[in-house]
Formats: C-alpha cells, structure tokens, sequence
C-alpha cells in the first residue's frame, strides 16, 4: 500500500511492521522510515504517531481471522483492526484508509471499530473494490474504508467508480509477448479452477498459490507454474522487487497479504484529487425526480440539481455530515459571497435539500433491510 501510495504522490514518513521480513522488505524497496513494532502497542505508536501529526494513516490490519482462506474466527489478529481505529483516533488526522478482505464487513471487531471511528468525527466510504479494474492482472476483491474528518458517509464513491478501467487486466496485459498460454495457481478449495488463460486475469494470490501441479491434475500442453517474481508481478510489483524471508511460504505470505500497489496508487490519487478540490461528489441520479415528486419543475429540478453542483464545487468537493455546518462553511467562501442574493438563497436551498434527500434515502436502505431481517 505505501509503495503505491508514494507513487500516487504521496509523500511516506513512518511505517510499521511487527514481521522482520516485511520490514526488512519494506526498507530496501520502499524507504528506511520503516519500524518494527507490535500495534497492539497503542499507547507507544499513539503517542508516535501524535507527535508526527500525519495527514492520513493507512493500514492493513491482519486479516486470516476473516479470510476465507483462513479460520473465519475472530481473534487475536481481529482485535488489531480494533487498534487501527484507536491509533487514528489518538493522531486524528484527516484523511485515514484501511483495507481488508471482504469478509470484514460482517465482523464484530469492524463493528467496534467503525463505532470508535465515527464517533471520532469520520464519514466513510466502504467499497469492495476488484483490482483487476484498476491495473492489476488478478481478480482480486478486497474491502476498502476510507474516511475523511466530518464527511458525510459514501463521500468518494463515485469518484472510486469513476476511477475504473472498463476491462479487467489481464495476464497477456501484464507479461506481454512473454506470456505463456496458461498458468497453473495452485487453488484455494479443491475444486477451484486451477489453470487459467493468457486473456483472463489470475485469481487471488494466496501463500499456496505456487505449490507444485498435482499428479491427479489434467492440465493443457504449454501451461507453466510462475516463479515468485512472476507470481510477484501479478500482485502489481516491479520485475525487480527484492522480497526477503527464509523460505518461500514466508516470501509467497509476503505477497499474497499485500495490497497490489496500482490499487494503491489509484484509491491515492482519487484521495488526492479530492483533497486538492479536483474532483466532486456525483449526485446520485433520482435526486432530480425526487424533487419532482416534491413538487418542482424538470427545469426548476434541473436548476435545483446545477446549483447544488456549483456549491460543491465552490467547496472543493467537501460534503459534511452535518448539513448546517456545509452551509456554513459554504457563506464562509469569497466566491460565494461575490454572487447574486437569489443565487446563493438558491444555492443554500439546493444544499439542504439534497441532505434532506440523502438522508430519506438511507431511511428507505434501513427500513428495507429491516424488511430483510423480519
């Protein structure tokens, strides 16, 4: 994740690992402003982190305890997900990400931890993202967070869709003339499929992904097992990645848990774009026929919808989840207080009434999952 966060444009000033091999990993490829240190330790890396008052905290706390490739059980390593949340809350910075597998979404210690988080002020985006759209050549699902202080909630999305590919990534994509027709990835259940083509990406790369082709496998002339730079690759690293560890379980552990850095890279830069005010909210389509149900135009609607555009603009693409305070921060604008008085009555009306809108809307998603429920 730094790796692709630094190539994003972001500049890295401390990193954490409790793994020897990753830190040693992390220091010889991505910088030496790298520690070993258990976060369990919230008041020794709190107080770190503190002191260097960071923009944003990214991590990837341990996920076996939810992975399906794991024991599906919360533990010890759950507990750290927990830890996360607190860390950011000790440092408070604006921006934070966190991903993990998708099972996480269902969890205890997410639960806890999003408690902890929005109390704390933070609107979320939480998306399950496929890697293969965003240049990586694996069919790779993960959950993502993505919070912001006094954001209203789903504040990136459509920015994160905006941000895809049309066509997954595939092998021929990454290895090029090189690629071989197929390749054997040894599967996660028995009766996964196991070879996959030159014109599709691989699936998710785990720890056992290069154990040897079975004699009890029929596979097609041609097909190939990749080495561990190969297999390296299609997470998304350079050819020339130094990976460190003792054996090769501990190297193919080190790739399979990491986050592919052109995934990375593309969640920074929509973070950045929108940070620098280069990017804003959509607004979710029935918005306008909302507001005909309420009684407006198609043109008064549509005008309605221009306007509320124009203020998210004129904010740089901040939404708030309080919408007094976006009014507020709004009147606070020179730009906005250069404009006309019907225009910025305009304006206003255009903002509080899409609140009011968001807000009914995910009354509807609450009732109907309590529907589901019942």
């Amino acid at each position: 994740m730094s790796f692709g966060l630094k190539k994003a444009g972001f500049k890295l000033v401390q990193a954490y690992d409790a793994w020897d091999a990753a830190v040693e990993t992390y220091r010889e490829n991505v910088g030496h402003h790298v520690w070993r240190h258990d976060l369990n330790d919230i008041m020794g890396v709190g107080s770190m982190l503190a002191k260097l008052q960071p923009d944003m905290i990214a991590g990837g706390p341990p996920c076996q305890d939810y992975s399906l490739a794991g024991r599906q059980e919360e533990g010890e390593n759950a507990s750290l997900t927990k830890a996360f949340a607190m860390l950011v809350v000790i440092a408070r910075p604006q921006w934070f990400l966190m991903e993990n597998v998708e099972q996480v979404a269902r969890s205890s210690a997410w639960a806890e931890a999003r408690e902890i988080l929005q109390r704390a002020g933070y609107g979320f985006t939480e998306c399950k993202l496929d890697a293969s759209y965003y240049g990586v050549a694996q069919a790779r699902k993960r959950m993502f967070v993505i919070g912001r202080l006094g954001e209203r909630d789903g504040f990136l999305t459509s920015s994160l869709i905006a941000a895809r590919s049309d066509e997954q990534t595939t092998l021929r994509d990454l290895f090029g003339e090189e690629c071989p027709p197929s390749i054997f990835l040894y599967p996660r259940f028995r009766r996964n499929k196991a070879v996959w083509l030159a014109d599709e990406p691989a699936p998710t790369i785990i720890a056992s992904s290069l154990k040897p082709i079975p004699d009890t496998h029929t596979v097609p002339e041609g097909t190939v097992v990749l080495t561990e730079g190969q297999v390296g690759q299609i997470q998304g690293f350079p050819a020339d990645w130094k990976w460190h560890g003792q054996t090769k379980h501990d190297r193919m552990q080190m790739i399979a848990n990491a986050v592919p850095p052109p995934l990375a890279q593309a969640i920074g830069r929509v973070i950045l774009q929108r940070e620098s005010g280069e990017s804003i909210p959509a607004v979710q389509g029935n918005f306008t026929r909302w507001l005909m149900q309420r009684g407006q135009s198609n043109q008064v609607a549509r005008n309605t919808k221009a306007q509320l555009q124009r203020a998210r603009r004129l904010l740089g693409g901040r939404t708030f989840a309080d919408v007094r305070l976006e009014v507020i921060a709004l009147e606070e604008m020179v730009e906005f207080e250069e404009l006309d008085r019907k225009v910025k009555s305009n304006m206003r009306v255009a903002v509080r009434l899409y609140a009011e809108f968001l807000d009914s809307s995910m009354q509807r998603v609450k009732a109907q999952k309590l529907d589901l429920a019942a």
